[in-house]
């Protein structure tokens, strides 16, 4: 047996301190334990990750010039030399837990959590390197290297989070809406003299004094937006220099990279009567770390002048962050393949031709196992799809459809690193419904489908949906025991506004300069009309296939973050002028290397064109012709250009000026 490193190589350079080793211990599909040891470290610090089915991915921690990093798994070990640059860039991101002036700056958590300002800037740190390396590992994916943004860091070169005391009382902070506190604390930090280089910095700030209070007599939330009714403090927003979040989830963030696996495998399920539960319903210790770490992202990723978009971080794919640090397991159970049948039984629409479809096991975003399936989850969701053509196009659009409400509410099932538990009887056991994972999107095709599922709800009922051809969506609840307490048939068609991707009203146009929240909030499991539009915008995705599902970059993105000023070194030949808008012409001397179409004033991407040869072009021109998905009667989109410099250029254009 050896071990292997896939995404790096012996003597490659970095320019971040906590990259992602994935690997394999060859020639076997166990699960094990490796050990990871840096020579910049103390002799007697070294951290623990675990082999799952004979893979692993780990985190090492580098100092600034030569590390050598020794992996052992058994009598196996492994020596690959990494080298750390910090990158000399202009422009960094700053890390800041606000604390209010009549607080003591504690968040909320379990009475045995350290949930001291001190251990926030701690988790907060930590959180900010994590993203910066998936960050880089997934514009690696892109093609552009391994580039990332820069962290603010201390006098030692170590990633530090301050902790900054505000003017603002706790009375006073929870009278104001999200909005009212971004743009407070926004201000408050631009004029602190506690801090410079202010121009160059983006605050990625947390808010201590989050609190989830549910009273005494009243029943579990069953949605998100019950949630939020019962927590004050909160907000997600990011745009301009500020990305400001709550920290109702904070006490399931790692302090330190050796318990990183352990928090982001954590298979507790989270107290909804004592702590706020932002999973995307998955209400697991690990889910609201996945979700709330990526909420960040996507938050620091307005900053970066991001819109929202189809897929990917900067749509709901944040909830899916677990998979690119945690190894998902391939293998099924015995009992997983009983249950996925018991769950056929509620799905008589689609089980009929499921034996048509390809069998194959699922690479889903975490552990499909015995375990998982097998507890009370409320807000499980099981899907299996039907396909009255046989045909292999109508086996993508059935796949799709799955995946599109997959991704509607992202529910997942238990840790990515729980041991599945084999029976001990022997019995036959059927081959499994297709389960699918795809994060692309699909292309509109004539064939025929059907699809069923049922969702649990909070409250113990369940709702069963099946949608025949696209268009008729029959619903029926039914409680606990089995009695029938809704029953309803509609008939749906996706209208052409879908053609277009759905984004929060809370993004702004170019003329607005306030922030953008999170796209499609989860506020409760979808029915209806949600169900069907969710399933109608899933066909105007785009058919890129990404590992890690939703934990990606869609494409525009990607080419924004290569150009931008965050993520590349001062040029002194850069003009600092932004392209302009003539007419229907897009001019820039510097070259242009990305044209975007957003959605005006949802502002979601929905067309790009992309210039990454060696001369770009210094004028480009708008047609109509060349535009795919634009919005059906929408008078105007957002128009934005980025040069070779990253300056950019954000303007509304009348569709009818279109070439």
């Amino acid at each position: 047996m050896k071990l292997r490193v896939h995404n790096v190589s012996d003597g490659e350079s970095l320019t971040f301190p906590l990259p992602l080793l994935v690997g394999e211990t060859e020639g076997s599909t166990q699960d094990g334990r490796v050990t990871v040891r840096c020579s910049t470290d103390p002799a007697d610090v070294l951290t623990e990750w675990p082999v799952v089915e004979g893979n692993f991915k780990v985190l090492v921690r580098l100092q600034a010039g030569e590390n050598t990093v020794t992996l052992r798994s058994g009598q196996d070990s492994l020596t690959i030399r990494l080298r750390y640059e910090r990158p000399d860039f202009g422009h960094f991101v700053r890390p800041v837990y606000v604390v209010c002036s009549d607080d003591d700056g504690s968040f909320q958590g379990p009475s045995e959590e350290d949930c001291s300002p001190e251990s926030a800037a701690k988790r907060i740190a930590l959180g900010a390197e994590i993203i910066q390396t998936l960050t880089a590992e997934k514009m690696h994916e892109h093609g552009f290297g391994r580039v990332t943004f820069n962290l603010e860091t201390d006098d030692e070169d170590h990633s530090l989070c301050h902790i900054f005391h505000s003017k603002l009382r706790l009375e006073e902070a929870y009278s104001m809406t999200g909005y009212e506190l971004w743009s407070y604390f926004g201000k408050e930090l631009m004029t602190s003299t506690l801090f410079g280089n202010k121009s160059r910095c983006k605050f990625y700030c947390f808010m201590s004094f989050t609190r989830y209070n549910l009273p005494k007599d009243a029943g579990l939330p069953k949605t998100h937006s019950d949630i939020l009714k019962h927590t004050k403090g909160h907000t997600a927003l990011g745009g301009g220099g500020l990305a400001l979040f709550g920290t109702g989830n904070l006490h399931t963030w790692a302090d330190s990279v050796s318990r990183f696996s352990q928090c982001m495998t954590n298979r507790n399920r989270m107290d909804r009567r004592k702590f706020m539960d932002d999973s995307a319903y998955r209400e697991y210790y690990w889910a609201n770390y996945a979700t709330g770490l990526g909420a960040s992202l996507h938050e620091l990723g307005h900053t970066f002048d991001l819109a929202h978009t189809p897929t990917g971080i900067m749509a709901r794919g944040f909830d899916d962050l677990h998979k690119v640090f945690t190894v998902q397991r391939q293998h099924r159970s015995r009992r997983h393949h009983r249950c996925e049948r018991q769950r056929q039984r509620y799905n008589s629409g689609g089980s009929s031709s499921t034996s048509e479809m390809s069998r194959t096991p699922s690479s889903s975003s975490v552990e499909d196992n015995s375990s998982s399936l097998g507890s009370s989850n409320d807000s499980s969701m099981s899907t299996c799809v039907g396909n009255n053509s046989g045909s292999r196009s109508g086996t993508a659009v059935t796949s799709n459809l799955a995946e599109a409400i997959k991704r509607h509410t992202d529910i997942c099932y238990g840790s990515p690193y729980k041991q599945a538990s084999a029976p001990t009887e022997k019995v036959y056991i059927a081959p499994p419904p297709l389960v699918v994972s795809v994060e692309s999107g699909f292309k509109p095709t004539a064939s025929l489908a059907t699809l069923t599922f049922s969702v649990k709800n909070y409250d113990g009922s369940e709702t069963r949906q099946t949608i025949m051809e696209g268009q008729t969506v029959s619903e029926l609840t039914v409680t606990k025991d089995g009695t029938v307490v809704n029953r309803s048939t509609k008939d749906r068609r996706p209208s052409n506004v879908s053609l277009t991707s759905g984004a929060s009203s809370a993004s702004l146009s170019p003329s607005s300069s306030g922030p953008s929240t999170l796209p499609n909030s989860p506020e409760e499991p979808p029915t209806g009309s949600d169900l069907s539009t969710a399933v109608a915008k899933a066909t105007e995705a785009t058919s890129r296939k990404y590992r890690d599902s939703g934990a990606h970059w869609y494409r525009s993105s990607a080419v924004v973050l290569r150009f931008h000023k965050w993520f590349n070194k001062l040029d002194p030949n850069d003009t600092r002028k932004p392209p302009s808008l003539h007419g229907p012409k897009i001019k820039s001397s510097c070259g242009l290397r990305l044209v975007e179409l957003r959605t005006d004033p949802e502002g979601c991407v929905f067309h790009h064109w992309e210039f990454l040869n060696q001369t770009p072009p210094t004028e480009f021109t708008l047609r109509r012709s060349k535009v795919t998905g634009m919005p059906v009667e929408a008078p105007t989109v957002t128009v934005m250009a980025v040069d070779s410099y990253g300056n950019i250029m954000k303007k509304r254009f009348k569709v009818a000026d279109f070439v």
